[in-house]
C-alpha cells in the first residue's frame, strides 16, 4: 500500500508551474514572444496565495534540504559506491542505518536495487505537506498525490516517506499519536486494563508478531499464540485471536483500525483541528498547534515534539557544503574541529607552535606544518566530487585559515604526570592502575592529571596477580647467588634490591632521599671484567616502566656542553649504562639533587626543574671507590652488587627458556607489573634499603688499576713504611725527588695522594700481623704494633 503514491502519474508541480506561467503572462498582458516560468515568478503583483505556496516550496528545495540528512548521505554513497563512510560522523541512531545498508545488501544480493529516499517521492511529500498546512490543499488533488483510504487507514505522501525524513520540511511539525494503540483497543473491547504493562511481559515486537500471526503464515500454530496471549490476557485470550481474525489475512489489524480511524477523527474533531496530516494512528500538526484533549475513554495521545531524527552523536566538522556546493570553513571551524579531535597546543618560551594529539593523557606530537593536510583529508566525510572539493580547498589554506584555527586552540602547559609522595600508578590500555597507599584501583584517565608520554606499557592490558613471575625470580637469584632467600641475610638483600626497584620505578623526587643508583659486580677485579650479571635486564626492566634515556658510559662526558641536548621533562630515568674505570662520579652531583641545564644545539639552553628531572642509575664492571669520609658523595650514590649466578655461559635466557620482555605473553607481562606494585610498595613503606658492602678491596682496585701507578706507589710507601710515622708531604718529596723522572707524569698531588695512601691502608691493615698504621688528627700514618 505504501506504493501507491509512486504509481500516480500526475505531477502536481509541474501542472501548477505549467497553469501558473500561462496565467501570469495573460494577466501581465505580457508581449514577451517567449515567456517562461522564471518570467512568471518576475511578477509578483500578479501572485495569488497559493502561487506563493507553490514558490515557497520551489525555494526550500532548491536549498537542497536532504544535504544535511545523514541517513540519505551515507545510504547513497554505499548504494552508489560501495563505500561506507565514516560513521564517527554520523549524527544519527546507528542501528537504524545499519539496518539501511542490510536492506542494500540484501536487495543486491538478489541483483535488485534498494533506494528508500527517492527525491520524487520526497519533493511531492514536502509540497502536499505545505498544501495541507497552509490551507490551499483541496480533495480534488487527491488523485494526484495518490490520498486515498484503505479499509479504515488512509494512505498519502507522509505515510510513503521514510520516517527520517518526515522532519525535512519548511516548517516544524509535531505528532499526537495514541499511546500502546493496539493493546489500548483490546483493553476496551475486553474492559480490562492491561495496556500499561503489557509490554513487561511480551515486548513490542512479540506481541505485534502474535496479533498478526494468521493461517496464511507458515507454521503458525492459534494454540500456540493463545498460551503466549494467556500471559496477559489469562483466559480472555481466545477473545483477542479469535477464529475469525485468526482465519483472515490481516483480520486484527482491520478490526483494529476501526477504532484507530474513530479517535483520529474524535481528536481532530474536540481539537478543532482543520489543517492536518494523518499518519496511521497519529496525526502531524504544526509545531505551535496545541492539543488540550488527548485523553478519551481509555485512549490517550501522546506528543512527539522532534519529528527530526535524534541527533545522538554531537559532532562537529570543519567545513560545510550549501546547495551551490561550494565549501565553507573558518579559522573557528577548524579549531573546534581540533578540539573535538583531542588536539593541544602546548604554550612554549619560544612562542612557537607546537601541537599535540590527547589520547588516554598521551603526548602525541603532530607535524602540523607537514601532516594536518593528509590528517584533515582523511577526515573529509564526502564522495564523489565533494570529496576532491574538500580537499583542495584544505591544501590551499594549509598555512593560512588552517593555521589560523591553530592559535585559537586555548594554549596549554604541558605538565607529565607526576607520581606522589605516597601513591604510584602507570598507564594501560585498559586503564590507569594506582596504588593508593593501601591498596590497588583502576581509574579513568580523565580523572588524572598529567600527560604520558607515548610508551609500550599503554598498549597492554593489566590484571594484578600474587603469582611470582620470570623478573622476580631473576632478581632473587642474581642478587643472592641462589634461588632461594632461605637465611635472613640473604632475605635482607632481597629485599633491599626490591626497594632499589620500586625506587626507581617510582617517578616522584624527594630531594632529601634522591640517590643515584650504582649497579655492579660482587668480587669484580678490574682486569678480567666479568660482566653478564644482570644489570642491564635492570635498566631494560626500568625502559618497561618508565619513559627512560638510556647513554653509555664512554659516550656520556659530564664535561660536554651538549651532553644534556636530548634530556626532556618526559624522562623520569638517565641510565649511564657500562661507564669506565675512573667514571667521575661527583661530576653528578649538581644534576643528581639539582635542576638540570639543557643546551640543545642551536637552541637556547632549557631548565628542567629538579620535580622533572630524571632520577639517575649506573651500571658498572669496574670497582667503585667508597670514602666513608665523604658524606656528601655517600648520600647520593648507593651501590648494588650482582653475584655471579648469572654469566655468559649461564644466562637468564638459558635459566627461563624466553628471552625477556621480547619473548613474555599477557600472563608474564602481568606478573611483572603485578612484581613492580610490590616493589614500589615496599619501598614506600620502607624507603630505599642500603646493602653494606665491605668496600676495602674495592677502593684497592679501584685506585691501582694503573701498573705504572702501582708500581711507583708501592715504591715509594716501602720506602716510608720503614718509618714509624709519614705524612703525604714526605710521600711528595720522595716521588718528587730530582732523581725521579716519573715525577714530570704527575701522577701524585696534593689533591690524590691522602685518598691513595687511605686505599692502599686499607689493604695493608687487614693483611699484616706485626703492624698497622693509624691516621692521626697530627694529619700522620703512625704505625701501631700488635700486642703479642
Amino acid at each position: 500500500m505504501d506504493n501507491i503514491i509512486e504509481k500516480t502519474k500526475a505531477d502536481v508541480m509541474s501542472d501548477w508551474k505549467e497553469e501558473f506561467t500561462k496565467r501570469i503572462q495573460a494577466e501581465s498582458k505580457s508581449r514577451k514572444e517567449s515567456f517562461y516560468f522564471n518570467d512568471a515568478c518576475q511578477k509578483p503583483k500578479y501572485h495569488t496565495k497559493r502561487d506563493k505556496v507553490f514558490l515557497s516550496v520551489i525555494s526550500f528545495l532548491r536549498s537542497e534540504p536532504l544535504r544535511d540528512n545523514d541517513y540519505v548521505k551515507f545510504v547513497s554513497c554505499y548504494i552508489t559506491t560501495g563505500k561506507k563512510l565514516d560513521t564517527k560522523y554520523f549524527r544519527n541512531n546507528l542501528n537504524k542505518l545499519n539496518e539501511y545498508y542490510k536492506k542494500v545488501d540484501e536487495a543486491k544480493a538478489k541483483d535488485e536495487t534498494f533506494n528508500p529516499f527517492s527525491i520524487k517521492a520526497y519533493k511531492r511529500y514536502v509540497l502536499f505537506m505545505v498544501l495541507k498546512f497552509s490551507g490551499e490543499y483541496t480533495s480534488d488533488l487527491n488523485e494526484a498525490f495518490g490520498v486515498q483510504t484503505v479499509g479504515h487507514r488512509e494512505y498519502n505522501p507522509l505515510t510513503n516517506i521514510p520516517s527520517v525524513l518526515r522532519g525535512e520540511l519548511p516548517f516544524v511539525v509535531k505528532e499526537y499519536d495514541i499511546k500502546r494503540a493496539f493493546p489500548t483497543f483490546i483493553d476496551i473491547e475486553l474492559n480490562t486494563n492491561h495496556r500499561a504493562t503489557i509490554y513487561d511481559i511480551l515486548d513490542k515486537k512479540t506481541f505485534a508478531y502474535l496479533l498478526n500471526s494468521n493461517v496464511t503464515n507458515k507454521g503458525a500454530d492459534r494454540n500456540a499464540i493463545l498460551k503466549e496471549l494467556s500471559k496477559v490476557y489469562d483466559n480472555d485470550a481466545d477473545k483477542v485471536c479469535t477464529v475469525d481474525r485468526f482465519d483472515t489475512k490481516g483480520g486484527a489489524f482491520m478490526d483494529f483500525c476501526k477504532y484507530e480511524k474513530g479517535y483520529i477523527e474524535r481528536f481532530a474533531s474536540e481539537n478543532n483541528l482543520v489543517d492536518y496530516v494523518r499518519l496511521h494512528d497519529g496525526v502531524f500538526v504544526l509545531q505551535e498547534t496545541e492539543c488540550k484533549n488527548t485523553k478519551f475513554d481509555k485512549v490517550e495521545f501522546s506528543i512527539k515534539e522532534c519529528i527530526k531524527p535524534t541527533i545522538e552523536n554531537e559532532i562537529v566538522n570543519f567545513y560545510t557544503i550549501d546547495e551551490s556546493d561550494k565549501i565553507y570553513t573558518s579559522p573557528t571551524m577548524y579549531a573546534n574541529f581540533f578540539i573535538q579531535e583531542k588536539f593541544l597546543r602546548i604554550s612554549t618560551p619560544d612562542d612557537k607552535i607546537f601541537l599535540l594529539r590527547d589520547t588516554n593523557n598521551v603526548v602525541d606530537f603532530f607535524n602540523h606544518n607537514t601532516d594536518v593536510v593528509s590528517f584533515l583529508k582523511e577526515n573529509v566525510n564526502e564522495w564523489g566530487h565533494s570529496f576532491d572539493a574538500v580537499a583542495d580547498t584544505i591544501a590551499r589554506e594549509n598555512f593560512s585559515t588552517v593555521k589560523q584555527g591553530f592559535l585559537l586552540i586555548p594554549p596549554i602547559e604541558l605538565n607529565y604526570y607526576s607520581d606522589t609522595k605516597n601513591t604510584f600508578g602507570l598507564p594501560f590500555k585498559n586503564g590507569f592502575f594506582e596504588f593508593n597507599g593501601t591498596e590497588i584501583v583502576c581509574k579513568e584517565y580523565s580523572d588524572v592529571k598529567g600527560f604520558f608520554a607515548p610508551h609500550e606499557i599503554q598498549s597492554r592490558e593489566f590484571k594484578y596477580t600474587d603469582e611470582v613471575g620470570m623478573f622476580e625470580q631473576f632478581l632473587i637469584r642474581a642478587s643472592i647467588g641462589r634461588k632461594e632467600a632461605n637465611t635472613q641475610d640473604t632475605k635482607n638483600i632481597v629485599e633491599s634490591f626490591k626497594t632499589m626497584f620500586g625506587y626507581l620505578c617510582h617517578n616522584y623526587k624527594d630531594m632529601t632521599k634522591n640517590p643515584c643508583i650504582v649497579l655492579t659486580d660482587m668480587d669484580a677485579d678490574d682486569e678480567t671484567r666479568n660482566g653478564r650479571r644482570g644489570k642491564t635486564l635492570i635498566s631494560k626492566a626500568i625502559q618497561e616502566i618508565q619513559e627512560s634515556i638510556i647513554k653509555g658510559g664512554k659516550e656520556f662526558d659530564s664535561g660536554y656542553t651538549f651532553v644534556f641536548a636530548d634530556l626532556d621533562k618526559k624522562h623520569n630515568v638517565y641510565i649511564i649504562d657500562d661507564v669506565p674505570a675512573g667514571f667521575k662520579y661527583d661530576d653528578l652531583y649538581t644534576n643528581i639533587l639539582g635542576d638540570i641545564s639543557c643546551q640543545r644545539k642551536g637552541l637556547k639552553a632549557e631548565l628542567i626543574k629538579f620535580k622533572d628531572a630524571p632520577k639517575f642509575a649506573i651500571t658498572s664492571n669496574w670497582v667503585v671507590p667508597y670514602d666513608e669520609k665523604n658524606a656528601s658523595t655517600n648520600g647520593r650514590f648507593i651501590e648494588y652488587k650482582f653475584t655471579n649466578y648469572y654469566s655468559t655461559s649461564h644466562t637468564p635466557k638459558d635459566e627461563f627458556g624466553c628471552a625477556f620482555f621480547q619473548d613474555w605473553n599477557a600472563d608474564e607481562w602481568n606478573r611483572f607489573y603485578s612484581f613492580v606494585f610490590r616493589c614500589v610498595k615496599l619501598f614506600l613503606q620502607k624507603g630505599i634499603i642500603k646493602t653494606e658492602y665491605n668496600k676495602t678491596g674495592d677502593n684497592y682496585k679501584a685506585y691501582f688499576n694503573n701498573d705504572v701507578i702501582y708500581t711507583e706507589f708501592e715504591r715509594i710507601i716501602s720506602i716510608l713504611t720503614m718509618n714509624d710515622d709519614f705524612n703525604v708531604s714526605e710521600f711528595l718529596s720522595v716521588y718528587n725527588d730530582i732523581s725521579n723522572p716519573l715525577r714530570f707524569e704527575k701522577m701524585f698531588n696534593n689533591k690524590n695522594t691522602k685518598k691513595l695512601i687511605d686505599a692502599w691502608m686499607g689493604k695493608f691493615n687487614a693483611e699484616r700481623q706485626e703492624f698497622w698504621f693509624e691516621y692521626t688528627n697530627r694529619r700522620k700514618w703512625i704505625k701501631k704494633y700488635l700486642s703479642v
